[in-house]
């Protein structure tokens, strides 16, 4: 009896101890499994930041690549500015050169609008497309003056006394065309105003500006507008004077370009035009007296370009 007892307490003790020992394999093999999924995922990781690394590297390449680039090229423009230096000397006595050369041209300009062989008639008729007419009512008057065009998009530069009051402000181009106008800016004491025709036109033919700081006094000029009395068409043709610069005046703190071209009424606001064809004043009055003959006063252009540039570009 005690030796079946005994069996039955070896076999259970196996067992048991067969069961313990299943129980911490079974342990082990899960806690290996999940070591072996860490150990997958860091190295799926340390495969990533391969890529990565791999993907910066070649970056790198690519920035030092354009670097040089860049550098040959820097050293491409100080070769040519090297050229420039040895063929030209220094560059700002080069621009001073160039400005030179430029004041001698404009001298020259000068000197042969001043030669009595330039055609006029060949100036008015380049001339007369810029140049427009006027009017409008006054206290039940009817006024009118001239104008000339300084932009493809209708900008008139005038007299400030030509548009002062007028309520409607008609302006007639050279083809017979008719556009109301609005005010855009003036100055009383310089007695300048220019205007927009109400338009959305970008065709209009315009005026070249010329320079007034530098004439000559003794050069040739015209008087291009519309007079009154215009006859039995209204504005009909534009008309022209002809003479030259008498002088640079100051009247008043202003400076006018004195010329001894007809200027009547009507003329106000006109064009005076050098021999070049270029605007160089606008035509503003005349001093009439029994003792006072020929003397007629413009705005040199000069003196406006900043609020043409303004206004028109």
């Amino acid at each position: 009896m005690k030796k079946w007892i005994a069996i039955s307490v070896s076999v259970m003790l196996a067992i048991i101890i067969s069961a313990i020992n299943l129980f911490f394999y079974l342990s082990q093999a899960n806690e290996l499994e999940g070591i072996s999924k860490q150990v997958a995922l860091l190295q799926q990781e340390n495969q990533n930041i391969r890529e990565q690394l791999d993907e910066g590297g070649t970056r790198a390449d690519g920035f030092h690549n354009r670097l040089d680039s860049i550098e040959v090229s820097l050293e491409e423009i100080d070769s040519c500015l090297e050229e420039l230096r040895l063929s030209f000397g220094d560059i700002s006595s080069l621009g001073e050169g160039l400005g030179e050369l430029d004041r001698s041209i404009t001298e020259i300009k000068q000197q042969l609008s001043s030669l009595e062989i330039v055609d006029a008639s060949q100036i008015m008729d380049n001339f007369e497309p810029f140049v427009v007419y006027i009017e409008g009512t006054y206290f039940g008057y009817q006024v009118s003056g001239s104008g000339v065009l300084v932009s493809a998009k209708g900008h008139v530069v005038t007299n400030y006394h030509v548009v002062e009051g007028l309520k409607t402000i008609d302006v007639v181009i050279s083809t017979g065309e008719t556009f109301t106008a609005e005010m855009l800016d003036y100055d009383i004491g310089r007695d300048f105003a220019i205007i927009k025709l109400v338009t959305e036109r970008n065709d209009f033919p315009f005026a070249p500006l010329g320079d007034s700081d530098n004439l000559l006094v003794g050069s040739g000029v015209l008087a291009v507008g519309y007079p009154s009395p215009l006859g039995d068409i209204v504005p009909g043709r534009a008309s022209v004077t002809r003479g030259i610069v008498s002088a640079i005046r100051k009247i008043d703190g202003f400076t006018y370009v004195q010329t001894d071209t007809a200027i009547n009424p009507g003329n106000s606001g006109g064009a005076l035009v050098n021999f070049s064809g270029e605007l160089i004043g606008i035509n503003v009055a005349k001093y009439v007296d029994v003792d006072i003959e020929g003397i007629g006063l413009a705005i040199p252009v000069s003196e406006v370009k900043s609020k043409i540039s303004e206004y028109a570009g």
